[in-house]
């Protein structure tokens, strides 16, 4: 007991750490995960997950319990390391289906950072938002945050299955436009029962 407690303690640091490593140092950090075998990781990426659902769901008025909403996350994250390793495995590489599963679950990390921050503006700076200096100030400011997670977000995912698949450029971003194809419409389908406005992926 003591010294699994030890190992979740010592995990954390580690994420944390390659939390940092990530945004300074994606390429070299991003390799060193993809040979992980370390699942309290992973259990730590998703429990802070399973945190934010929560903290959201006692935030806003929800149709759904927040353990519902976060079993179809895991579903569609799931489904996600599913869908590349089955495409890519058709290649006949030799590829680890864990090596994606620490690498994508790391790059939920700018995922959970952009939920959480939108959470928090709005208990901080709560809408209606005015077209006021400050406003368009706030707003200017909440989109460039935006796209710099955003274009994190897409470094990290092509990071996690350039290391874990060892596919060429070209091959990597074909198989994202299929797997957009999907993802599109299903995103569309949470939205329409009001599981995400946004998934979370």
């Amino acid at each position: 007991m003591g010294s699994d407690i030890l190992n979740i303690f010592v995990s954390a640091l580690i994420v944390v750490r390659r939390f940092f490593l990530l945004i300074f140092y994606p390429y070299k950090t991003m390799r060193k995960i993809s040979l992980e075998s370390d699942y309290y990781q992973i259990g730590i990426i998703l429990f802070l997950v399973f945190i934010f659902f929560k903290f959201a769901y006692f935030l806003r008025d929800k149709p759904y319990p927040a353990t519902l909403i976060f079993f179809v996350f895991l579903t569609h994250f799931f489904f996600t390391i599913f869908f590349f390793y089955l495409f890519f495995d058709l290649n006949r590489k030799k590829m680890r289906v864990t090596s994606l599963l620490f690498t994508f679950s790391y790059a939920l990390l700018p995922s959970l950072i952009w939920f959480s921050s939108t959470s928090l503006l709005y208990i901080l700076v709560p809408p209606p938002r005015t077209f006021s200096l400050m406003g368009r100030a706030f707003s200017i400011f909440f989109i460039a945050f935006s796209l710099a997670i955003a274009a994190w977000k897409i470094i990290l995912v092509y990071l996690a299955l350039r290391f874990s698949t060892k596919q060429s450029f070209y091959r990597i971003i074909f198989i994202l436009v299929l797997y957009l194809i999907w993802f599109i419409p299903y995103s569309l389908f949470l939205y329409y029962l009001k599981l995400f406005r946004i998934p979370f992926i």
